[in-house]
C-alpha cells in the first residue's frame, strides 16, 4: 500500500471519528437538556407536592370555607414567591365572581370585588375556562382595557378553578417578590396547584353542605328529646347559649367555641335510650333507675359515633359532659384538667339551666340560689375557672338567662 492510500484511509478514519464525535456532542447535548427537563419536572412536582401535605395538614382542623381558603392563599403566596395571591368564586345564586379570600389587595379592592362573568381578566378566564399567562398587562390587547390593578410588574398568572368542566372559580397571582416576569414553569406550577384547590374547594363546599344537614338533623333530634316533658322544653338551646358565652369570655378559638355549641346542643342525646318512666318519674329514682340515667353520656357518643366525620371533638364532650372535677362523676374515667375543657363548660351550664327548671320532684331555683350552688360546688363538681368566667358572663349579661322563659 503506497503512502498516498494510507493518507487516504487516516483522513477518512479522522472524518469518521469526527462525524461520530459530533454526533456524540449533539446527543450529550440532547440528555443535558434531557436531565434539566427531568430535573425540572421534578421540582415542579415536589413544589406541587409540598403545597399539597401543606394544604391536607393545616385545613385538617378548619370548619369553615374562608378559613380554608385562608390557608390555601397563604401556602399559594409562599410557594410561587408572590406578594398579591387572590381567589375569586362563583355565587351559585347570582353567577357572578366575587373575591372570597386575598393576600396583598387593598381594602377597596375587596370591598368593590363582584364581577360578572366575561368582565375584567378574572371574568374572562373563567368565561372562557382558560389559563392565561400575562408577560405584560399593558401591551396585552385582550386585557389592557380590563384591567383595573396597579402592578410594579407587568406580568400575572390567572387559572380557572374547574372540576371537569364545571369552572367554579379562578385564581389570581401577580408582582413576584424577585420582580421578575412569570415564566412557563410558573405557569404549570399554578395549573397543577389550580387543579387541586379547585378540589380542596368542591369537597369543602360539599362537607359544609352535608355538615349543615346533618346538623339539622340531629338538632331536630335533640329538640324532640326536650319536649318529651315540658321540664326540659329548650333544655339543650339554653346550655348551648350559656356554653358558647363562656367559650368565649374565656377566648376560646372559634373552631373550639364551635364544637362546643355543637356538642351543647347534642348532650342529652343519649337519652333516647332511657325509658320514659325515669325521665318523667316524679318521685325519687331507685338505684337501678339512676344507673339507667347515667349511661345516657356513654349512649350519646355511642349514637354519634358512626358520624365521627362530622363531629370530630364533639365526641368526647358528649361523653364527658357529667364528669366531675373531683374525679367522681361519670362515667368517671377522667377528672380535673384531663376533662375537656368543652364537657367542664358543658357541665357548669347544663347544671345552671337545669337548676333554673322546675322538675317534677323540685320547684326551679332561683339565680341566687342556682349561683349559690355553682359557687359551693366549684374545685369539686365544676372548673372552678369555668364557674369564675361564667359567674362574670352573668353579671354583664342578664338577658342569657331572661331568654329561658321567653
Amino acid at each position: 500500500m503506497g503512502k498516498n492510500a494510507s493518507i487516504e484511509i487516516i483522513r477518512n478514519l479522522g472524518e469518521k471519528f469526527e462525524g461520530k464525535s459530533s454526533r456524540l456532542v449533539k446527543a450529550n447535548g440532547r440528555l443535558i437538556e434531557l436531565k434539566k427537563e427531568l430535573s425540572r419536572k421534578v421540582r415542579q412536582r415536589t413544589k406541587a407536592l409540598s403545597f399539597l401535605y401543606r394544604i391536607e395538614r393545616d385545613i385538617s382542623n378548619k370548619l369553615k370555607m374562608e378559613d380554608v381558603l385562608k390557608v390555601i392563599v397563604e401556602k399559594m403566596s409562599s410557594i410561587l414567591n408572590v406578594k398579591i395571591c387572590s381567589i375569586l368564586l362563583i355565587d351559585d345564586k347570582t353567577g357572578k365572581l366575587s373575591i372570597k379570600c386575598a393576600k396583598g389587595l387593598e381594602q377597596k379592592i375587596l370591598k368593590d370585588s363582584e364581577l360578572e362573568v366575561g368582565d375584567n381578566i378574572s371574568g374572562w378566564v373563567v368565561r372562557h375556562n382558560k389559563p392565561i399567562l400575562v408577560k405584560n398587562i399593558d401591551k396585552d390587547a385582550r386585557f389592557v382595557k380590563r384591567n383595573g390593578e396597579k402592578y410594579y410588574n407587568e406580568s400575572l398568572m390567572s387559572v380557572p378553578l374547574a372540576i371537569k368542566d364545571k369552572v367554579i372559580g379562578v385564581i389570581n397571582v401577580n408582582n413576584k417578590k424577585s420582580r421578575r416576569i412569570f415564566n412557563q414553569e410558573d405557569f404549570r406550577l399554578l395549573k397543577q396547584i389550580a387543579a387541586q384547590v379547585a378540589i380542596v374547594i368542591e369537597n369543602a363546599r360539599l362537607y359544609r353542605s352535608l355538615s349543615n344537614l346533618y346538623m339539622r338533623t340531629i338538632t331536630t333530634l335533640a329538640a324532640t328529646i326536650d319536649a318529651r316533658d315540658h321540664y326540659t322544653r329548650r333544655h339543650s338551646e339554653m346550655v348551648a347559649k350559656y356554653a358558647v358565652a363562656i367559650a368565649e369570655a374565656m377566648k376560646l378559638p372559634p373552631e373550639r367555641v364551635e364544637l362546643i355549641r355543637q356538642a351543647s346542643h347534642l348532650h342529652d342525646i343519649g337519652k333516647i335510650g332511657v325509658h320514659d318512666f325515669i325521665l318523667l318519674k316524679p318521685d325519687k329514682l331507685t338505684d337501678e333507675e339512676w344507673e339507667e340515667v347515667k349511661l345516657h353520656s356513654v349512649k350519646g357518643a355511642e349514637i354519634l359515633a358512626p358520624l365521627v366525620v362530622f363531629l370530630n371533638g364533639v365526641i368526647d364532650m358528649v361523653k364527658q359532659h357529667h364528669e366531675r372535677y373531683d374525679g367522681r362523676g361519670y362515667p368517671g374515667y377522667y377528672r380535673d384538667e384531663k376533662i375537656d375543657i368543652g364537657a367542664r363548660i358543658m357541665a357548669v351550664a347544663d347544671a345552671f339551666d337545669a337548676m333554673l327548671s322546675e322538675r317534677p320532684y323540685r320547684k326551679a331555683y332561683s339565680k341566687k340560689k342556682a349561683i349559690e350552688e355553682l359557687r359551693e360546688n366549684s374545685g369539686t363538681q365544676f372548673d372552678p375557672k369555668v364557674v369564675e368566667t361564667f359567674l362574670k358572663v352573668l353579671n354583664k349579661g342578664a338577658g342569657l338567662i331572661q331568654n329561658r322563659y321567653q
